[in-house]
């Protein structure tokens, strides 16, 4: 788990107008809630962008600093301008030791390059980059999870039930939901392709060959009529 620092700023008025004014000021507006009190602040957006590019922001605790007291929270939703896709409003949870923490790590899909499935023309088709966790504390708190994905063949997928999570971490998602799955036309499919158009192949050859006779055989066949009354 790792963690980073920022300063925060206690707001008091709020409002869209103020919100406005925040982020004129180089300011982005956030809340951290908690099970005390919701406390609104504005973080520096040029420290907060900097974290923010680094990515998994909603794995990581930040230790704000606010009124001279520091708060351990956890990103929970980061709103991004529709245009810049810059962060525009943050929502934090407050880490609490008595209760499970939300966390969304990233999966790294690892082997790739020997990859069963891969090697014979498949395609990996990821259904979920992150995923939503609930971690006993801040210390079990995950930002990746690996999956080796080395003895995939093509048509076989990966499902929640088949990833061990470390000691103190779970899915929040307690279905059994597809994660990834090769996908695509293997080598074993082309064969068999290969095999049906040549069967075909085959097929067609005979029934040409049925249907087409040599001048010596149309003779021999007219031998055979019977001869007809004058």
């Amino acid at each position: 788990m790792s963690s980073f620092q920022l300063k925060a700023q206690e707001r008091n008025k709020l409002g869209s107008l103020e919100a406005r004014r925040i982020k004129k000021a180089g300011m982005i507006p956030a809340v951290i809630y908690s099970k005390e009190k919701n406390i609104n602040i504005s973080l520096d957006k040029r420290e907060f962008e900097t974290e923010f590019s680094k990515g998994n922001i909603l794995s990581r605790v930040a230790e704000i600093e606010v009124n001279g007291k520091k708060i351990k929270a956890i990103a929970h939703r980061v709103e991004l301008d529709p245009v810049s896709d810059f962060p525009v409003h943050i929502d934090l949870v407050e880490c609490d030791n008595n209760s499970k923490l939300k966390a969304k790590p990233r999966i790294n899909f690892t082997n790739q390059d020997k990859c069963l499935g891969l090697k014979k023309g498949g395609f990996l088709h990821i259904v979920a980059r992150k995923v939503e966790v609930l971690c006993d504390s801040e210390k079990n708190l995950i930002e990746t999870i690996d999956i080796d994905i080395a003895r995939l063949q093509v048509g076989q997928k990966v499902r929640s039930s088949q990833i061990k999570l470390p000691s103190g971490v779970e899915f929040k998602n307690k279905t059994n939901f597809l994660i990834a799955s090769i996908t695509g036309r293997g080598k074993a499919e082309e064969e068999s392709s290969a095999d049906a158009s040549s069967a075909s192949t085959a097929a067609g050859a005979a029934a040409a060959g049925a249907a087409s006779t040599t001048p010596a055989q149309s003779a021999k066949a007219d031998d055979k009529k019977p001869a007809g009354k004058k």
